[in-house]
């Protein structure tokens, strides 16, 4: 069943010093894990991808940067990672404020996933400097983050979704991957498990295998980041 969170909610748990997780996918994300991190002041979190797994970050808000292959990348709010499978890493808050990202496994530690993922270690992109692909006949534009077209992977599909006012998804569902939407501006209305729900930043969804949903913009300018997990999936309409 899809699921509705909101990131102030979750049974966050200390994964280092000064560092905390709490679960958006939990025991529903079978093709990705994807959790909200949290990093106080200088808090630091050391980690290694698994074989088999892409991870992606995404700064929610703060200041923080990721050391890894011997590079140090900045991750500014609205800033996106791709960090290639077998990467020792270390993401540290840089700032004087809390900063919080969105972290996805994609797929899980442990499930074994044979197509090919991302190759080149750490790649970063910040929101302002990504192409904007427009959609006309969706009433919709795209910034693609993980793709053919920017660091490719197949394991994964992520971008930001731009909405016109009166922009509306239809009913659909992906019979082959997960999907998650993280609002980041405006809010959403969203139809999970048959009922309409709005959402608004600190929020998301996610939508198992072959779970049913469809969006609306409901209010403001509304921006979303999109995940798809794994990134070849069918879309089935209706």
């Amino acid at each position: 069943m899809g699921q509705v969170v909101t990131f102030s909610a979750l049974n966050y748990k200390d994964a280092a010093s000064g560092v905390k997780t709490g679960p958006i996918t939990g025991s529903l994300g079978k093709e990705m894990q994807a959790d909200v991190v949290r990093l106080a002041p200088g808090a630091n979190l050391t980690d290694t991808v698994p074989k088999g797994s892409d991870r992606y970050f995404y700064t929610l808000t703060g200041e923080a940067s990721i050391d890894g292959d011997g590079v140090s990348h900045v991750m500014r709010t609205d800033t996106f990672a791709t960090l290639q499978e077998g990467l020792e890493f270390t993401l540290t808050n840089t700032g004087n404020a809390d900063a919080e990202l969105i972290s996805v496994l994609a797929p899980p530690a442990g499930r074994e996933n044979k197509v090919a993922g991302f190759k080149g270690g750490v790649a970063t992109s910040h929101r302002s400097t990504v192409p904007v692909v427009p959609i006309p006949e969706q009433k919709k534009r795209r910034l693609y983050f993980v793709d053919k077209s920017a660091a490719p992977s197949e394991r994964g599909h992520a971008m930001i979704v731009l909405y016109e006012k009166d922009t509306v998804t239809g009913m659909h569902m992906h019979p082959n991957a997960e999907s998650m939407f993280v609002v980041l501006t405006g809010k959403v209305r969203f139809n999970v498990n048959g009922k309409d729900v709005v959402i608004e930043r600190g929020q998301a969804t996610h939508f198992p295998t072959g779970d049913r949903h469809g969006l609306r913009g409901e209010e403001g300018d509304v921006s979303f980041l999109e995940f798809h997990i794994p990134g070849a999936f069918t879309t089935v309409r209706g």
